[in-house]
Parts: structure tokens; C-alpha cells; sequence
């Protein structure tokens, strides 16, 4: 505390006998509010105070105070109030170009001062600046700049267009695939057995994939379950207990959307549980660095092997 009141005398007595040393002496500081040594509000209160223009600027800068900075600068030097919007964010710096072309033209109604800043200010447009001037302005002087924009809006209306399209042919491909779905049918022979645990398939209730692997449920439950996150893993939990718990009249029960509460809670497992196939989906690619044989197991099956 000691070391910044020392600080804020010395920006006292710069502001009161050397503005130009001021000046530098901010800028030495750094634009980190932190880590400056005197307190910015307390030195833009003294600017302010000795109408220090751009050491005014400057620390409305440091403290984020953007608008004001411009407004500020905007009394003496345009030029040093866009330098300034060129350092804040992208969305502060729109309505800061908007500010600095509204005190521009209004000024002076110059057109080819306008031009000029809207060369200099790309975030601006032709439909931002109109506004700002009179209704006696000859609108053939933006002649240019407004079949610019236009035409910057009918690439951006092509380029909608082509994402529609391409969004609707991928809608129809999908739709597709779904009623292929639908139609499709797969033989199961009681020969078949479960790709997990290889016992018959039918001895259980079971999960058939269209890449023609299946699987007993609770095979499949409990492959897939170390995967899953805690979240879904407790719902899951639930889900199963809700059906071993609940009485035949509960899960006989119609929900809001019609369906017996059974349907609902077994629709909410395959959504978790079958999602994909354990061994086509990304289950697969998440276990590639996963070895063949368990720390846990490692031991015992090398007793076995020797």
C-alpha cells in the first residue's frame, strides 16, 4: 500500500508538471491492471481532473472502460479513438466503429470520409453508416459499397442455400436408412450364439445388431456398464431397479405419452445398453489401448501358462 500511494503522488505530480512524462510513464507501467503499480481509477480521476487527454484515454483502456475512452478520444483525435476500438474485443469493437462513423459524420457529412472508414473499419458496413447521414446526401456516392454489400448478401444467401441443401439430402438419407431399417428382418437360428458370453442365444432375452452381432441383455449390460459415465451408470441402475422392483399394475401403468411405464423404463435401457454394437461402435475404438489380460488377472494367468 505504501508503494502505490508513492506511485499515486508520482502521477500526481507528473499530471500537474510533466503531461508528456506522464504519458510514458503509463505506458511503461504495462496495460495490466493488476499489475501496475498505482491505482488506474485514482490516476484517471487526476486526467480527468487536468483535462490530460490522452493519459485520460489511455487509462479508460487499462480499466476497460471502452466507450469512454472513445468518447474521449473522439473530442481531439478520431484517429487515436479507432486505434483505440482496434484493441478491444471483437463485439466491443463494433459498437465502438459504429460511435466513432455516428461523430464523424454527423460533423462534417463527408462522404468520402465515410468511405475511408468504412475502408478502414471491415466490421462496418455500408447499411451501418447510412443512418448517420442527412437526407439531402446523394445516395449515388455509395453507389459501390452498397452493390458490395448486396452482393456480400447473396453470397451469404448461396452459401444458406447450398447448407440447406445438403442438410436436406442428408435428412432424406437418413430417412432412408430408417425405413430400410424398418423393413429389414435377420433369421435367428437356434444355433446362434451370443458374441459375448457364447452360450445360445435364445436362452435369453437378447440384443440382435444390424452388423450382425448379438448379444444376451444382461451380457451386453454388463460389458457395457465399466464404459458408462457415473451419471448414466446411476441412471441405469435405477432403471433396472424401477423394473425389478415395481409391481405388474405399476409398469402396466399408461404414462403421458401413452406407452405402459415397462415400455418406457426398457425404451430408457436400450437407449443406454444399445445404443451401438459393443463391438462396431466407439466402445471398440475407446478400449484399442486396452490390454488383452487385466493387472488384476495378469498374475493368474501367467501361474497358468508356466
Amino acid at each position: 500500500m505504501k508503494g502505490r500511494a508513492i506511485h499515486n503522488y508520482l502521477v500526481t505530480l507528473y499530471a500537474e508538471q510533466q503531461p508528456d512524462t506522464l504519458l510514458k510513464y503509463l505506458t511503461k507501467q504495462g496495460a495490466d491492471p493488476a499489475l501496475v503499480c498505482y491505482d488506474a481509477h485514482y490516476a484517471l480521476r487526476i486526467c480527468l481532473e487536468k483535462d490530460l487527454l490522452e493519459a485520460s484515454v489511455s487509462l479508460s483502456a487499462l480499466l476497460g472502460q471502452w466507450e469512454a475512452g472513445v468518447g474521449r478520444a473522439l473530442r481531439d483525435n478520431p484517429a487515436a479513438a479507432l486505434k483505440l476500438a482496434r484493441r478491444a474485443d471483437p463485439e466491443i469493437a463494433y459498437t465502438l466503429y459504429k460511435n466513432i462513423a455516428e461523430h464523424v459524420i454527423s460533423k462534417n457529412q463527408d462522404v468520402s470520409e465515410a468511405m475511408a472508414l468504412l475502408a478502414e473499419c471491415p466490421e462496418l458496413k455500408i447499411e451501418d453508416i447510412l443512418p448517420f447521414f442527412s437526407d439531402i446526401v446523394n445516395i449515388d456516392d455509395f453507389r459501390e459499397p452498397i452493390c458490395q454489400s448486396l452482393q456480400e448478401y447473396n453470397n451469404q444467401i448461396e452459401e444458406l442455400k447450398a447448407e440447406m441443401e445438403e442438410a436436406t439430402k442428408s435428412a432424406e438419407y437418413v430417412r432412408s436408412e430408417i425405413q430400410s431399417f424398418r423393413n429389414c428382418s435377420v433369421l435367428v437360428s437356434v444355433t446362434d450364439s451370443c458374441s459375448l458370453c457364447a452360450l445360445a442365444l435364445l436362452l435369453r432375452p437378447f440384443y440382435l445388431f444390424p452388423c450382425a452381432h448379438r448379444f444376451h441383455a444382461d451380457c451386453l449390460r454388463a460389458e457395457i456398464q465399466p464404459t458408462l459415465g457415473p451419471a448414466r451408470r446411476n441412471k441405469l441402475a435405477d432403471l433396472q431397479r424401477q423394473l425389478n422392483t415395481f409391481t405388474n399394475a405399476e409398469l402396466s401403468a399408461a404414462t403421458s405419452n401413452g406407452l405402459p411405464l415397462r415400455e418406457v423404463i426398457r425404451n430408457e435401457i436400450d437407449d443406454i445398453v444399445a445404443s451401438e454394437c459393443v463391438y462396431c461402435g466407439e466402445h471398440m475404438i475407446q478400449c484399442i489401448d486396452k490390454p488383452f489380460i487385466s493387472d488384476e488377472d495378469w498374475d493368474r494367468v501367467k501361474r497358468e501358462w508356466e
